[in-house]
């Protein structure tokens, strides 16, 4: 009887998620932004044998992939974005001149990690305790990606009595795709926080426009063409604003960087949509170059009702 209730469940979680995937398609297509994660930095101190800002970094990855607004794009350099050098100067962290590909740029520190303990026999009572426990505290900082600038961040604190080893172990311990992973007390709780933190990003990504950049002015047609496509939610007909973008524009009294200055060159409408790129006659406005801002003039976010049939689904699944 149970089975037969839990094969019906998931009967049903079939059909609805695919009705409303039909009606979200049959309506406006989401925009999905693409979104670069760079390493994260290891906690203060750390001198251990693999690297814990590796490992945070491609959870984040592995679970990003599977939202529906994300373009997961391939990381670049080996410097996040924030990164400064010994005299205190800001590095411009793994994007050239012309900004990164994406959209949104994703990276941060550990600020707190204690994995369990390993045990020997002079091992105290506390240091028992610990061995059966983990702990970690992760600042996740986001960027845009053309001007580098941050934009926004947040703290998450993660503890975690599940398991059986500590991690790092193994060699397979270390592996995200072993199960000697999701046994260790750590990489429990690094699994949580990345899931955690998955509601936030998306829910981001989904208030923010839609940005790309211009890759090429064809000024005899009137027309140019910009780096989002069809893999990106962009439809004939969508509307973008141009600015041209003036990076630590500065104060002219106290000579101080107080942002960047985006400053609106015109207005192009999509008339031809390939899979990575489009192509916009401009509709008003003029004095575009290479490498200029584009923002959709209306946001297409991913309907909650779809965000959430995933959720639904893995729930009336897992009541078998």
């Amino acid at each position: 009887m149970k089975s037969r209730t839990g094969a019906l469940l998931l009967a049903m979680s079939v059909v609805m998620i695919g009705a409303l995937q039909s009606s979200a398609s049959a309506a406006t297509i989401p925009y999905k932004k693409k979104v670069q994660v760079q390493p994260f930095e290891n906690p203060p101190g750390w001198v251990g044998t693999y690297k814990p800002g590796a490992l945070v970094s491609e959870l984040l990855k592995q679970k990003l992939v599977l939202q529906e607004n994300v373009i997961l794009v391939r990381f670049i350099d080996q410097q996040p974005p924030g990164t400064k050098d010994e005299e205190g100067n800001s590095i411009s962290g793994g994007v050239s001149d012309n900004g990164s590909p994406a959209q949104i740029i994703i990276s941060g520190e550990i600020v707190k990690y204690r994995p369990a303990l390993p045990v020997n026999l002079e091992s105290t009572q506390s240091e028992k305790r610990m061995s059966r426990s983990a702990e970690v505290q992760i600042e996740f900082k986001v960027f845009q990606g053309q001007t580098r600038r941050f934009v926004t961040g947040f703290v998450l604190s993660e503890k975690s009595r599940d398991g059986e080893f500590p991690l790092g172990y193994s060699q397979s311990s270390l592996n995200l795709g072993s199960p000697d992973f999701r046994k260790t007390f750590m990489g429990t709780a690094l699994s949580r926080i990345t899931e955690r933190v998955m509601p936030t990003i998306v829910d981001y990504l989904d208030r923010i426009s839609l940005d790309g950049q211009v890759i090429a002015v064809e000024k005899e047609e009137e027309q140019m063409i910009i780096n989002v496509g069809h893999k990106s939610g962009v439809e004939i007909r969508d509307e973008f604003v141009v600015y041209r973008v003036d990076v630590n524009f500065p104060d002219p009294l106290y000579k101080e960087d107080i942002g960047d200055r985006l400053t609106k060159l015109g207005v192009v409408r999509v008339i031809n949509v390939q899979e990575g790129f489009s192509e916009a006659v401009i509709m008003a406005g003029g004095d575009f170059v290479k490498g200029n801002l584009v923002r959709s003039k209306k946001s297409k976010p991913l309907p909650k009702v779809l965000r959430n049939g995933k959720r639904l689904a893995t729930l009336l699944i897992s009541s078998q």
